[in-house]
């Protein structure tokens, strides 16, 4: 007689959900990672060039950091589908707490690169990690507000890991830095190591590749059709973020473009807290397409900027709300699609898109804006992304958690 391995979902919200420490033990193990994932991102141009090499080597690293994220990621999110995923993000947690030993053996450029690539395997495993993770341990009809719980951590994360690197080389060199980014990647390996998550369930072994794994989690229409959402709302998310500053102290001189950013990011944290909740009880597509719409209007209204400046804070306000919003309720909606057996292949697929798109998105936007100038591409994105409201609405009418 076999064995049935599956969890039911009251013996998982009795297990997991009801105890509050097991889940800070896990937001803590994502908060200390984010801060030095978004600190690394921040410091180590500067660091590139502190060491000898040239403006366009210190942004290459951040680029090859990337890309070799997007590689690993192909082939180590269906064994973290096989194997679990918590032992890869295990891993993911000690790359980034052991990256700086290799930089004090040898501060040089091509050890930074092997540096930066070495580190790129924890990027790969804990950002699907820890979707794949919250599925597991969340009721499945909370799914979505404990995705946007984790997203606040992550957002904290943000906020934090570039403030306190930027302190800490400013004030005591970069030293000091790799000591508290070794200090904050073994408090996320103890936190995570410390973190009760459900076993792996068995699946049968099929013989087949990562590669097959990959084509099964991407035939689904309704996974391909949230894909290309992620990656237009990418695009436009990259080119505000990216030029945003750039537009505001040429369209309105008299503004501090850094108000924007604290709007954007106060904006954003509210939605993580409010929008999961919002999908879990009326669904992933009404909260989805207004959410979407969001993120279009606060592009958009960037090209009204010069005629009235106070403007600026319903921007953030709308793009820091869009994009947070949408940001959980796709991954939730992601979640809900895969089947178990292969749902950190399906959220890697928003994991690459993300960035892949990031980095494009900038150079796309910014060779768009050589012509029109800044305030129309910001106009032709808005209005891009607000049509692609209207074939999401009626294609995402018969999803699945629709």
């Amino acid at each position: 007689m076999k064995k049935d391995y599956t969890i039911s979902p009251e013996i998982r919200e009795i297990s997991f959900s009801a105890k509050p420490l097991n889940w800070a033990l896990f937001f803590g193990s994502v908060f200390f990672f984010m801060i030095n994932l978004f600190a690394a991102i921040a410091i180590f141009p500067a660091y590139s060039l502190s060491i000898g090499s040239s403006p366009f080597l210190s942004g290459l690293q951040n680029t090859i950091f990337g890309l070799a994220a997007v590689a690993i990621r192909f082939y180590l999110a269906p064994i973290m589908d096989r194997r679990g995923a918590k032992p890869l993000m295990l891993l993911g947690a000690f790359t980034f707490a052991t990256t700086p030993l290799l930089l004090f053996l040898s501060p040089t450029y091509s050890m930074l690169l092997t540096a930066r690539i070495y580190q790129s395997i924890g990027l790969a495993v804990f950002l699907p990690g820890m979707y794949t993770v919250v599925a597991e341990m969340a009721p499945q009809q909370r799914i979505g507000t404990f995705v946007g719980a984790l997203r606040v951590f992550f957002n904290l994360g943000l906020l934090a890991g570039p403030s306190i690197g930027l302190y800490l080389t400013s004030s005591y060199g970069y030293e000091s830095w790799f000591l508290f980014t070794i200090a904050a990647g073994l408090a996320s390996f103890a936190l995570l190591s410390l973190t009760r998550t459900p076993a792996a369930t068995p699946h049968p072994a099929d013989g087949k590749t990562s590669l097959d794994k990959i084509r099964e989690a991407l035939a689904p229409v309704e996974v391909k059709i949230i894909i290309a959402c992620i990656a237009l709302f990418t695009l436009t998310y990259s080119a505000v973020v990216s030029f945003s500053a750039i537009h505001i102290e040429t369209s309105t001189p008299q503004t501090d473009a850094s108000i924007f950013f604290v709007i954007l990011g106060a904006a954003g944290m509210i939605s993580c807290l409010v929008a999961g909740n919002l999908t879990d009880h009326f669904g992933r597509r009404r909260v989805a397409i207004p959410m979407l719409a969001l993120v279009g209007t606060g592009a958009l209204l960037f090209y009204f900027l010069p005629y009235w400046p106070p403007l600026l804070y319903i921007c953030a306000a709308l793009f820091g709300i869009g994009v947070q919003g949408i940001s959980l309720v796709f991954a939730a909606w992601l979640l809900d699609i895969s089947q178990p057996h292969l749902r950190a292949t399906t959220i890697s697929f928003q994991e690459n898109s993300i960035d892949i798109m990031f980095a494009m998105g900038a150079l796309i936007f910014g060779l768009a804006a050589q012509g029109p100038g800044l305030g129309s591409a910001f106009l032709a994105a808005g209005i891009i992304t607000l049509l692609a409201v209207i074939p999401f609405s009626l294609k995402s009418a018969s999803f699945k958690r629709a």
